[in-house]
């Protein structure tokens, strides 16, 4: 893997043992989308620079990179079908600096997406393009993939999310492919990422 390749980049950002997503409404309203921080790669950017600005411009929070114990394939990043992921067995032919928790193809082999696990001493803010910010526990991760609630039942039971814009909370929470890559790696590698972290 290298740059050249890199169209898009994240992280899934701890702030205070929370992990940070994004969350807004659907393209057809029906449901609040919660995806991951991060976006397209711009001029000569790498993938962590293209993840360090993203995430700066969509919470405010400056990224410092964490180490993972495993790097993760997926073939696939949609969320509208089954999630696979495997532990990437020769790190070697992982080149992207930092070493990514994630490495996935979007809709082509061409396309790939790094996620970075990352941590920041920053209060997350979110800005005007986010729409909300949530801010989830382990806990949370495997509840949102696992049951379908919405907005208002997640905050009632303690959830946590910061608003820039007004959203409807009768809404379902839709979590997308990398929120489902995450839960799946928190339920069946738990030590990955340390629960003195998260």
């Amino acid at each position: 893997m290298n740059d050249q390749v890199v169209k898009k980049a994240g992280a899934f950002v701890l702030s205070n043992k929370r992990m940070v997503f994004m969350m807004g409404p659907t393209e057809d309203q029906l449901a609040l989308a919660i995806v991951r921080l991060g976006g397209h790669r711009e001029g000569t950017e790498t993938a962590w620079e293209c993840a360090q600005r993203e995430v700066l411009e969509e919470s405010q929070m400056r990224i410092t990179s964490l180490m993972p114990l495993t790097t993760f394939y997926c073939p696939n990043t949609r969320f509208d079908i089954r999630i696979e992921l495997e532990p990437i067995l020769d790190l070697e032919h992982v080149r992207t600096e930092p070493r990514p928790l994630i490495i996935g193809h979007q809709n082509s082999v061409e396309s790939i997406t790094p996620i970075f696990l990352a941590t920041s001493v920053d209060e997350p803010v979110p800005s005007m393009e986010t729409k909300a910010l949530m801010l989830l526990t382990r806990k949370d991760v495997i509840r949102l993939c696992s049951e379908t609630i919405t907005l208002d039942e997640f905050r009632s039971t303690g959830g946590k999310v910061l608003f820039a814009q007004k959203i409807n909370g009768q809404l379902p929470l839709k979590p997308f492919g990398h929120l489902r890559m995450l839960a799946h790696i928190v339920e069946q590698y738990p030590n990955v990422i340390s629960s003195e972290l998260f």
